[in-house]
Formats: C-alpha cells, structure tokens, sequence
C-alpha cells in the first residue's frame, strides 16, 4: 500500500547528469528538470528511480511517495533570479500526472509559472493527461510571436497494443485506448505530441507486427514523432527486475534474459546486434510513414571502452525529442523570457553560440552538465555582453 510523506524542500532546478568518469549523454537539448514527486503510483517494476539513493530508496523497499509541497514557489523563487532558462521538463524520474496530482496538483501549478515567464515546458506520461493541462498549454488563435506556447510539447509512452500486458508492465497507468486518446488530445489542440515507446521489452513488446501497430495508431492520432529505446537494468536492481520478468513472463524468458543482458554500459543492456535490428526496423518503419525517429539514452561499447550514441545512426530529427526548442533568455527580471535569435536548441551538436551562451555549445567540448548555479552565471554573462553592446 501507497504512503505518501508531505515535506518541504529546497532542491534546486538543474539540467542533465553527465558521468564524470565516461561522460556521455544523447539529449541533444538542454532541459531544467522538474520532479515535484519522488516516487511514483504508475508502478512500474522496471523503473531505474527504483535504484536511485535517499527517498528514492524509499519508495522502492517501502512504497512511500514523497510530495513536496512547496516546490512551485521554489521554482518560481529560482527561475525569477535567472536571465536565461531552458525547457522546462516534468518529470525525469516520476510521472507527473500520477494519482497524487489530482489532489494536489503540483504539476500543473509549475506549467502555470512556467507559462507566467513565458519559458517552454514539456511532459512525460503514462498516465491520462488532465484537461487543464490541456487548456493551459493549447496555444489561442491570436497567440503572441514569441509565446512559448508553440515550444511547448507532451510525450506519451506507449510501450504495448495489449492491454492485459499494459496492466503489468504500467499497472497504475492510464489504458492503452486512453494512451492513444492522449496523443489525440494533443494534436487536436496544436499541441506537438510525441510517442514513446520506451522501453521496448525483448521476447514481451518487441514483435514486428505490434510495433507497427504502435506506430501507426500513434501517426493516426497525431503524432509527429517517436522515441524508443531498449530495456536498460540499472545493477542495484537487476535482480529485482528478472525476478519479476520471472514471475509475470515464466522461467524460459527469465533465461532468454539473462543470456541477452550482458553490456555493461552503466546500465546492464541487451545485446548490441539485438538493439541494432529493433532500431532499424522502426527508423526504416518511421521513415515510411512520414514520421520522425530517436533513441532515448541508447549507447555502444566503443574499441577504447568509451560509449558512443547510437543516435547519430538511428535518429532522423535535428533534436531527440522531435521539435526544436531554443534557449530562453530576457534582458532584465521585470521582462518575459523570449527565445534566443537563430537558435535551434541543439546544444549537443552546436558549435557555434548563436545564442549568446558560449558555454552551452557541446560539439567540441563534449557532453556537460549544468546546474542552477550554471544558469545564474549563464545570466551574469548575458548582462555583461548586453553592457558591451
């Protein structure tokens, strides 16, 4: 049984986790993550917050959800002390619209700031997104030039046609018609919509036909674009995830799995000829359909013992998530953020700052990581340029 614990906080926004030790990182543009929630009611045994430390700890080997209930006004209290800002992105770790968001609605009370400042903001879900969410996000029919509106984005994942099958591996979530009528949702009111089908589960999800099927219905209810990825274990929990492909899916597929998991790329992954064949066929099935396609944190071995994106292979979109999202910037506190001259989003891949923000380039570079005190020192510069000009 569930239990929620109610606690303030004062964690800051940040951006992605890049590992010192093999840096590496596949999301082409920058984000401020957002989880308003730690621990998540979707139930998703597989899930890699399971082997995160502290509350996530928690949640995994006692069911606690832990809801911070003050995390708007720290949000607001952080992005009100910033010049330059970058997507907005709920939730990295825990899915947004989880049953404790409709008493609460934490979630919906940080879009609504997010839209205050006028900076762009996206979702995850498994679960049926709420009307208002919806109505917050749609853009009007006279909308602004720069409102952030039209960056403004939701991912559904979808990971299977079979709704008995849904009813394991996303037990808690919202039904597989439900799902589809969320993409829906979102075309219909010029929200871009994105299906994920993440992760794909070998020998389970993983039959041509379904994926087709997937893809097919997803492009029929307006979706643009489509992510994927593999099955990752995270170590600590590796056990705890086979036991249970044991226990809903039998002892022969419990086999096949320990026989195709062997890559240890900090995550234990399938097999790299196994991901390889998944991810051509729905490129080339994508392709066919007129959809574009990426990878979600999907690598390779190299000869050096180094990891190397596989979406430099597979992906067909300038930015993973599908649609091209620039940095957010304003002159002062007292404006609204608007987005950066000329640019596309795509700091991974970027070489030049056409944003302003030389440090936010990654082509040369490589792969980093930013933290709130990054931002603020992003600001600082940009009011030193600004001086110059």
């Amino acid at each position: 049984m569930l239990q929620y614990i109610y606690k303030t906080t004062n964690k800051q926004l940040h951006g992605w986790y890049v590992p010192e030790d093999k840096p590496r990182r596949e999301c082409t543009a920058e984000r401020l993550l957002i989880n308003p929630y730690n621990g998540c009611s979707v139930g998703c045994f597989y899930c890699y917050a399971r082997a995160l430390p502290g509350n996530f700890e928690e949640f995994h080997k006692e069911n606690k959800i832990f809801v911070f209930s003050n995390f708007p006004e720290v949000v607001e209290e952080q992005i009100s002390e910033l010049l330059v800002a970058s997507c907005g992105y709920l939730s990295p770790v825990t899915d947004p619209f989880q049953e404790i968001e409709k008493k609460e609605k934490l979630s919906q009370k940080i879009i609504e700031i997010f839209l205050k400042y006028n900076i762009p903001i996206e979702f995850i879900t498994k679960c049926e997104i709420p009307k208002d969410v919806v109505e917050l996000l749609k853009p009007s029919f006279n909308e602004p030039e720069n409102s952030c509106k039209k960056h403004c984005f939701g991912q559904v994942s979808i990971l299977t046609i079979n709704e008995n099958l849904r009813k394991i591996l996303a037990p808690n979530g919202a039904t597989t018609d439900k799902l589809f009528e969320n993409l829906r949702i979102l075309a219909e009111n010029n929200i871009f919509a994105v299906c994920r089908i993440d992760p794909i589960f070998p020998y389970i999800t993983d039959k041509k036909d379904d994926l087709k099927e997937i893809i097919l219905r997803a492009k029929d209810n307006g979706a643009k674009h489509i992510v994927a990825s593999v099955l990752d274990i995270p170590v600590k929990i590796y056990d705890f995830v086979l036991q249970n492909i044991k226990k809903y899916f039998g002892t022969s597929i419990y086999y096949d799995y320990k026989n195709l998991y062997i890559e240890n790329i900090g995550y234990i992954n399938a097999k790299l000829d196994y991901r390889l064949k998944i991810f051509d066929y729905l490129r080339n099935l994508c392709d066919k359909y007129g959809l574009t396609f990426a990878l979600c944190m999907e690598y390779k071995i190299t000869e050096n013992t180094t990891f190397e994106g596989l979406n430099k292979i597979f992906m067909s979109s300038k930015n993973c998530e599908g649609i091209d999202i620039p940095v957010y910037i304003r002159k002062t506190q007292e404006e609204k953020f608007y987005p950066a001259y000329n640019c596309d989003g795509a700091c991974l891949n970027c070489e030049k700052a056409l944003c302003g923000i030389e440090d936010l380039p990654q082509k040369k570079s490589g792969p980093k990581g930013f933290k709130l005190k990054d931002y603020k020192n992003f600001s600082k510069k940009l009011i030193q340029q600004m001086l110059v000009l």
